[in-house]
């Protein structure tokens, strides 16, 4: 069972920002290569001004830790870091339908690293 740790630095976010990135109606999921060695998944959360208050950004951000506890261990890749984007619905949808666009976005997300993964073991 993988550990999930959680990204501090801006430089991290930057890294994963120029990499893959699924938009939903309730979240913006971004990926990137791990720079990591160990089995760990890396994972950063960000609600921007744009979102609402701290009180609307800060419950944002709780919901997406708890479906990230929930569901990333069953999803998530190994050597893939994830930042979980809040929109302005993500405090106000049902937390069933976060969860279904978190659980589609990764899946969205992992196709693009699968494929680019055979391709690149096809040409060498």
């Amino acid at each position: 069972m993988a550990k999930i740790l959680t990204f501090k630095k801006r430089k991290d976010f930057l890294r994963v920002a120029s990499g893959f990135h699924i938009a939903t109606h309730n979240m913006v999921l971004q990926a990137a290569h791990s720079l990591s060695v160990d089995s760990s998944i890396w994972v950063g959360y960000t609600a921007t001004k744009k979102v609402g208050n701290a009180v609307c950004r800060n419950k944002s951000k709780r919901r997406l830790r708890a479906i990230v506890r929930e569901i990333l261990q069953d999803y998530a890749l190994s050597g893939v870091d994830y930042i979980f984007i809040a929109r302005n619905s993500t405090a106000c949808c049902s937390f069933e339908e976060l969860k279904q666009d978190t659980i589609y976005a990764i899946k969205k997300i992992n196709k693009n690293f699968l494929i680019n993964n055979n391709t690149s073991q096809t040409e060498s």
